[in-house]
């Protein structure tokens, strides 16, 4: 699956940390922007009142080279071993849990009532899991198709549920159906969600991004985010499922 740049609309709470320029890889753009953390992937920027959360290979050379010398990935700079990094529990989606192994991963959704697949069970190990199990039945007239991120160890940490890009017309139209509903049923799941904003404008979209509208916690005090995004001309719906605890940014 595409690497997407994540820019959500959530304000996160976050330490107060001086802003510096950021570049593009290409060097073309710029941007000051505080930084917040990375995992060696990604990187989580806070500019303004959002934040930022792309691949690292996004940025300029010299700005990934400054990211290893003051900010090697936590990990690293703990010392810590692949089979002593903590694993991840408690639910994610349907039956699966945070560290799952991918042989569970495919035994679940392949016995699952919930979700379909068109590959059979024989030929998932040849063409991967990302994208080929898809909800079985429609949320606002378009089916979510399921894809996944695995920590250091092979353990399922993240499951991505995202529609088939669509055309801007599609925008206001079945997209958004697919986004209410949305909205609707993980509230059933997980109670009122702890931020919310209208329906992203596509006009502040671009390629390679997906903005974020709403934040739910889970029982297990998991994350779920719900947004929207652009890939090339198409538009899609995202949710994400991450056992990562992310704060929201404290009203009032």
């Amino acid at each position: 699956m595409r690497v997407f740049i994540l820019l959500t609309t959530l304000f996160f709470s976050v330490s107060s940390l001086s802003a510096r320029t950021w570049k593009s890889a290409s060097g073309d753009k710029s941007f000051d922007a505080s930084y917040v953390s990375n995992d060696g992937k990604l990187v989580t920027l806070r500019k303004g009142g959002r934040i930022l959360t792309f691949s690292i290979a996004k940025l300029h050379a010299d700005d990934q080279a400054w990211l290893k010398v003051n900010h090697p990935p936590t990990e690293k700079e703990k010392g810590l071993k692949k089979a002593a990094a903590a694993v991840p529990r408690g639910a994610a989606f349907d039956t699966l849990k945070f560290g799952d192994s991918r042989k569970e991963v495919v035994e679940k959704l392949t016995n699952s009532s919930n979700v379909v697949s068109s590959v059979p069970p024989a030929m998932i190990s040849r063409v991967g899991l990302n994208g080929i199990f898809k909800t079985k039945q429609t949320i606002g007239g378009l089916h979510c198709y399921l894809y996944f991120d695995w920590d250091n160890n092979a353990k399922l940490k993240e499951v991505i549920l995202r529609t088939k890009g669509k055309s801007l017309d599609a925008y206001s139209g079945t997209l958004r159906n697919n986004w209410s509903e949305l909205i609707k049923l993980l509230t059933i799941l997980h109670g009122d969600a702890l931020q919310g904003a209208p329906y992203p404008n596509s006009a502040d979209l671009q390629d390679g991004l997906i903005l974020g509208s709403h934040l739910w916690r889970t029982e297990d005090e998991h994350s779920v985010l719900l947004g929207t995004g652009q890939d090339s001309n198409l538009y899609s719906v995202v949710v994400r499922i991450t056992n990562e605890r992310i704060k929201a940014n404290p009203t009032g």
